[in-house]
């Protein structure tokens, strides 16, 4: 008997003992998150962004009807690329905890998830529904890119895979249309560079080959120089300028397909520097500081050495 009544005590002290253990442990011991970002995509409305790079100044996106839209510092909007947006909400549902870093305040600074960090806000129908704080990144061996996040509201420190400062640490330029010309170059049949006084000539192509005043051209200079000019982009953008598009340009490209469609850049020349303007994409203006040398170039760029 009294060894029954022991085993019956010793299985109430286990159970106390159990009890006791769950209860003051989950007084002491938050839960390891599996999952970070749990947003609908398609929901999405309104996303604010409050990169490092830009001094936490807001970069606002947001739904407009069925097209996605970047605030300017001008005050006034401009489109997002599909590709972006998708490229970017991508990124956020790729956020998963890979490790936990860290779980009080006394890592944020070495993590860079305090207020030095850049800042993501997401909302879904007006709805917050997350907060997240994006700080430094590491690298890894074999060639592996992480970065340390933070919920806003929470304290525990998260590893995560990829480099999101790629997209979350850039300013609104870099969520904008930056075409000057993207364009499949085997359908181009001309190309005519328009210059001041008589220096302007132009490239026919005839069968496979293209010609300068009738006579083939170098074909790996000239391949080089048409690859970079089909897929040609710039975040480098002019807000507001004071020149008008119908204005004479100081140097032009035109290019002719084979359709007969035509593509035209042109250059325009201030005070101080080149402004460029094309016609694939009407609403934007591009600093000329580097895309100049690269449209508007000599006729030895075709020609052999």
């Amino acid at each position: 008997m009294n060894n029954k009544i022991l085993a019956i005590v010793f299985g109430i002290l286990v159970l106390i003992g159990i009890l006791i253990f769950l209860f003051q442990g989950g007084k002491n011991e938050r839960t390891f998150r599996d999952v970070l970002v749990d947003v609908d995509t398609t929901s999405i409305t309104e996303i604010l962004i409050y990169p490092k790079s830009q001094n936490h100044q807001e970069v606002k996106l947001f739904k407009d009807q069925d097209e996605w839209r970047v605030t300017l510092s001008t005050g006034g909007t401009a489109k997002v690329t599909d590709q972006r947006i998708s490229s970017l909400f991508s990124q956020l549902l790729a956020i998963k905890p890979k490790r936990l870093a860290a779980r009080d305040e006394s890592k944020w600074s070495e993590l860079q998830v305090d207020s030095t960090g850049s800042r993501v806000k997401v909302f879904q129908d007006s709805k917050l529904t997350l907060d997240l704080v994006i700080g430094r990144f590491s690298f890894q061996q074999p060639r592996t890119m992480n970065t340390f996040v933070r919920l806003y509201n929470d304290k525990d420190v998260y590893e995560v895979d990829g480099f999101l400062d790629m997209t979350f640490n850039q300013g609104a330029n870099i969520f904008r249309d930056g075409t000057v010309i993207s364009s499949d170059l085997n359908n181009w049949q001309q190309i005519q560079f328009v210059y001041p006084a008589d220096s302007s000539f132009q490239i026919v192509k005839s069968g496979s080959t293209w010609l300068l005043n009738g006579k083939p051209t170098d074909s790996l200079k000239t391949i080089n120089y048409l690859n970079r000019l089909a897929n040609l982009s710039n975040n480098s953008f002019i807000d507001e300028p004071e020149i008008n598009a119908n204005d004479t340009p100081t140097y032009s490209l035109n290019i002719t397909t084979n359709d007969l469609k035509f593509i035209e850049v042109k250059a325009f020349h201030d005070s101080t520097s080149f402004i460029i303007h094309s016609s694939q994409n009407p609403k934007a203006w591009f600093d000329g500081a580097s895309l100049t040398n690269t449209i508007f170039v000599g006729r030895s760029t075709f020609l052999s050495n």
